[in-house]
């Protein structure tokens, strides 16, 4: 590939991570990257409340620290010489609550209580459900081997190899809680692919699981034996930044500038022209200038992208195929420490049987480690935003959706204070729906870029992944493929 400028479409945390790993890898390599808010960050915000000092994230609050994205996504925040402040959830912010059948209920922590003990609003132990699925035969692997076999919502698969209360009152909160999805939607292939997988090769979830699970401790030993298998220092389970998530975005903003990236915020792209066959790209600006570019790497929106994307009809529909989920939040501050009392840990999740707007409720004191205060964060819509709150502007007002939010944790956590502080806003389509075929789509999109030579990439969150890991891990590589042709 030409050494000509790569442009980036989005300042949030993929295209950031684009922009810095471009430079940081080949630091004589142009890149300018363009962003519609007057801050870069994207939908990570973190807001300190100027009279307690108290930070609240408006967007993700956690990242996760298992896996080859964690260990990343670490391995970045060390590299960006920041890890002094990376900080391991409270203590108290170990359990897990789901919200159904009209209570609140703990979900067991221990392998042994959760295996042979029941514990509503389940009515059989878990053993029960995994002995169930050892033990079923259809839909095995003599069925699931095809390649071509169309794979299911993550509903119908647990409700098929786990039965019904696994799907209702595990998998679908679950699933709001991820990604304010409806599990009756969203891919299992994608969200589950390792359970999916393991359907398919050893014909049980569990069986699969067992088998691979021994042959990868009999990898790890053999590893060990031959002094390959030490790593460096691994990342907290599920860690935060003191002063916020935002501080990585920030110094990724700050760091990609001082390496020569061009950072230019309030600039939107308004149309982006791919000329085939490598031919280089042209996106016109909202500021009425154009970025002429031999290379593209979107992080915008899959739909936004298909909104301005010009001469390339199908592409876009494959693009604006990916929907996205709109969320309301509420953060709920209690000067009361005991306004809380029962419940410690990370949060109650609610089943979508309820029939509420509600998606979830994080402990945000149990998370921080803060004992002197109640914070909480009440999310609420995701993929029935429309139904409980669309097209009436009044019921998204702050204090509408206060009323509500309050309203919520009245019934699910019993808390019947008033809150001494409070803030609401609408989170429009913020995470994208991985629906059932979104593998398949996202091929058809890239073999429609390769089949064309377009100078475009993609990465972002619409494709392969929400979390804070999935989009750094996506940007590393799409910045490593680029580089590789240059």
């Amino acid at each position: 590939m030409p050494t000509g400028t790569i442009g980036i479409l989005g300042g949030g945390l993929g295209g950031l991570s684009a922009a810095y790993y471009l430079k940081r890898d080949k630091p004589d390599q142009p890149v300018s990257l363009v962003d519609s808010n007057d801050y870069a960050g994207g939908w990570i915000r973190s807001w300190a409340d100027k009279d307690s000092g108290v930070v609240t994230e408006l967007g993700p609050r956690t990242i996760r620290g298992r896996g080859e994205t964690a260990n990343n996504t670490f391995g970045l925040i060390k590299e960006l010489d920041i890890d002094d402040l990376v900080r391991t959830v409270g203590p108290d912010a170990s359990a897990r609550y789901i919200y159904a059948k009209g209570d609140t209920h703990v979900l067991p922590s221990g392998a042994l209580r959760a295996l042979f003990a029941v514990n509503t609003p389940f009515t059989r132990p878990l053993g029960y459900y995994v002995l169930r699925e050892c033990f079923l035969t259809n839909g095995g692997a003599e069925v699931c081997a095809d390649d071509d076999h169309e794979e299911e919502s993550a509903y119908d698969f647990f409700h098929r190899r786990f039965g019904p209360e696994m799907a209702d009152y595990l998998i679908s909160p679950l699933m709001c809680g991820i990604c304010g999805g409806d599990a009756k939607t969203i891919s299992v292939k994608f969200m589950f692919r390792h359970l999916y997988e393991a359907e398919r090769k050893h014909g049980s979830v569990a069986v699969g699981l067992l088998k691979e699970t021994l042959a990868g401790r009999k990898k790890r030993g053999k590893d060990v034996d031959g002094q390959s298998g030490l790593t460096a220092a691994q990342p907290p389970p599920v860690y935060y930044l003191d002063g916020g998530l935002q501080r990585l975005t920030r110094i990724l903003h700050l760091r990609a500038e001082s390496l020569g990236a061009s950072v230019q915020l309030n600039t939107e792209c308004v149309e982006l022209h791919l000329c085939n066959k490598g031919g280089g790209a042209t996106a016109v600006l909202s500021n009425g200038k154009t970025l002429e570019c031999e290379h593209v790497v979107s992080t915008i929106p899959a739909r936004r992208l298909a909104e301005v994307l010009v001469g390339h009809d199908g592409l876009a529909k494959l693009l604006s195929s990916v929907p996205t989920a709109t969320i309301a939040t509420t953060n709920l501050s209690y000067d009361d420490p005991d306004a809380l009392a029962p419940y410690k840990g990370f949060g109650v999740l609610a089943a979508p049987s309820e029939g509420l707007s509600l998606l979830g409720i994080t402990f945000d004191n149990c998370v921080y480690g803060r004992r002197d205060r109640v914070d909480l964060t009440v999310m609420m819509g995701g993929h029935a935003f429309d139904k409980h709150f669309g097209g009436d502007p009044a019921l998204t007002s702050e204090e509408s959706l206060t009323v509500t939010a309050v309203d919520h944790v009245r019934r699910v956590l019993g808390v019947r204070a008033l809150p001494d502080r409070y803030g609401s806003r609408v989170l429009y389509d913020c995470i994208p729906q991985y629906t059932v075929g979104h593998y398949g789509r996202v091929t058809q999109m890239k073999d429609y870029i390769f089949q064309n030579r377009l100078p475009l990439t993609l990465a972002g969150s619409s494709y392969a992944g929400v979390s804070i890991n999935d989009v750094i891990f996506a940007s590393l590589k799409a910045a490593k493929r680029l580089l590789r042709k240059s």
